[in-house]
């Protein structure tokens, strides 16, 4: 059978199934201790943790398909070895397990490359740890593939370990929105907290590269097909669609895809929609200096106005004074 008892040193009791990612626990009493509050299940989920990167080194017991860790004040203990700094150090994880250890399922893959192709996206991991190795696009697409519990960036970085993801998730955005320059992974942040208003600042912040804007657009989509009946997504349902919009246009723009300009701009039928528009269009002329680029955005511009107009006209048509 495949299964593997362990005792803890309070005394309890782990019947791991290491196959199917679950174990029953089991207290000094040997009663049953529940993994819900409703106690209607008694499988607790293994957690399943991938350290990305060249430097960590994380001890295992490789004759084991799995490795106990220890909880303290409901913290899962989780240690590595810095291959820099040459120092043990730990990252400690939020549980709401009633126990003294914990068995986990860690994997380590030396970078991108070997991630996408070694582990495949269904995998189900709860904690992705990267190091410096890893750039800040590669841990959006990371993220958008795998869609993980938690990510945790480069922990070796700070003096301090890192905290639980219900602590720290703010001040890491607040860390990632002041000093990231790569717009794909702020992209990829602001989805996932749905600050599409911030989202939205990105197309006016920075010059994003047309391989840069299709990653995000894949990222909304994303969303919005896989996600569509959260309540959260469902709420912000009409903005997602905008923004996937605007960012398909600015892409067009830059991309001098005229038809696909045009087009967005005659299908819009609220002026209002139209004037985002027409702020990228101006952004995008004042990128591109050249006679020939200007006068095609000029052209643009007067496509937009045009387009305002014709839908005003239509409605004072339809409500006369």
């Amino acid at each position: 059978m495949e299964f593997a008892e362990e005792r803890t040193p309070s005394g309890m009791t782990l019947k791991i199934m290491y196959k199917k990612g679950m174990f029953l626990l089991f207290n000094k009493q040997g009663e049953s201790i529940y993994a819900d509050e409703e106690g209607r299940s008694l499988l607790h989920d293994t957690p399943k943790i991938v350290f990305i990167g060249t430097t960590f080194s994380v001890e295992r017991d490789y004759d084991r398909e799995y490795t106990l860790l220890k909880i303290s004040e409901g913290k899962i203990i989780l240690p590595y070895r810095d291959m820099i700094g040459k120092k043990r150090k730990y990252i400690f994880l939020d549980t709401g397990i009633k126990a003294d250890m914990i068995p986990s399922e860690i994997k380590m893959v030396s970078g991108y490359s070997s991630m996408l192709r070694d582990i495949p996206a269904d995998t189900g991991i709860d904690y992705i740890i990267t190091d410096s190795t890893i750039t800040e696009t590669e841990v959006a697409v990371i993220t958008s593939r795998y869609k993980p519990g938690e990510v945790i960036i480069n922990p070796g970085a700070s003096a301090s370990a890192v905290a639980t993801e219900k602590q720290s998730r703010e001040p890491e955005y607040t860390n990632i929105n002041t000093m990231s320059d790569n717009p794909v992974f702020l992209a990829l942040m602001h989805l996932k907290r749905m600050s599409l208003s911030n989202l939205n600042q990105l197309l006016l912040d920075f010059d994003i590269s047309a391989l840069d804007i299709q990653y995000i657009i894949h990222f909304i989509d994303d969303i919005l097909g896989k996600r569509g009946d959260e309540p959260e997504v469902k709420k912000n349902m009409n903005m997602l669609v905008e923004l996937k919009n605007a960012f398909i246009f600015y892409l067009a723009l830059i991309q001098r895809d005229e038809q696909t300009v045009k087009d967005k701009i005659n299908s819009e039928k609220d002026p209002r929609k139209l004037s985002p528009y027409q702020t990228l269009v101006s952004k995008v002329r004042s990128m591109n200096p050249g006679r020939e680029d200007q006068l095609l955005f000029t052209e643009y511009e007067n496509l937009v106005l045009e387009r305002k107009e014709q839908i005003v006209s239509a409605q004072a048509g339809k409500n006369p004074a």
